[in-house]
């Protein structure tokens, strides 16, 4: 019989930090604030309004994630318009390093382009870095899928041809757009 029971069992959560979790962690690096302001601000940034929309509730569990994953850190409370207190969240120097990173980083898929590289582009051009680089990358490997998905449409059978034609006319305007960024 083992001595393994319920008590003994413990449960790693890993974190994976979503694309909120790195907007949020982004506006924190570029100034500490409390959870109030960065969700003023998300809805006061026509760019980052235009790239996702966020209910005030989720920046905070945001805040919570990023917290206790070490990214964030809280630096000091302020008084609010209402009485109660604000904690103002700074980054800590993996949340700095782990923000830079996720800028620089290609979207792996080009199902998670339409937000999470908008995200990008539009959070590096808040910080006045040029998008040419990260669009270039992200074009040379969109080409793939776009060769991949040409393939796919070609050797389609007739009732499976329109989704095919969808993803590779998809990718390829993503392509284009990528090119004008970098042309631009």
């Amino acid at each position: 019989m083992s001595n393994l029971s319920l008590a003994n069992i413990v449960t790693v959560r890993l974190y994976t930090p979503s694309v909120l979790d790195h907007v949020v962690l982004r506006l924190v690096c570029e100034k500490p604030q409390h959870g109030f302001a960065i969700s003023k601000e998300l809805d006061a940034d026509e760019s980052l309004v235009t790239v996702m929309k966020v209910r005030r509730p989720l920046v905070y569990r945001s805040i919570n994630s990023l917290e206790a994953a070490g990214l964030i850190r809280p630096s000091k409370t302020e008084a609010g318009v209402h009485g109660s207190e604000r904690t103002v969240y700074s980054p800590t120097a993996l949340g700095k390093t782990t923000s830079a990173k996720w800028l620089e980083s290609i979207v792996e898929h080009p199902r998670d382009a339409r937000i999470e590289l908008l995200a990008k582009f539009v959070l590096r051009s808040r910080a006045n870095l040029s998008n040419k680089g990260l669009a270039k990358r992200q074009r040379d490997l969109f080409s793939v899928f776009a060769q991949e998905f040409k393939a796919k449409e070609q050797a389609a059978e007739p009732r499976t041809k329109l989704v095919a034609r969808w993803r590779y006319e998809s990718i390829h305007a993503m392509i284009r757009l990528l090119d004008s960024v970098i042309d631009d």
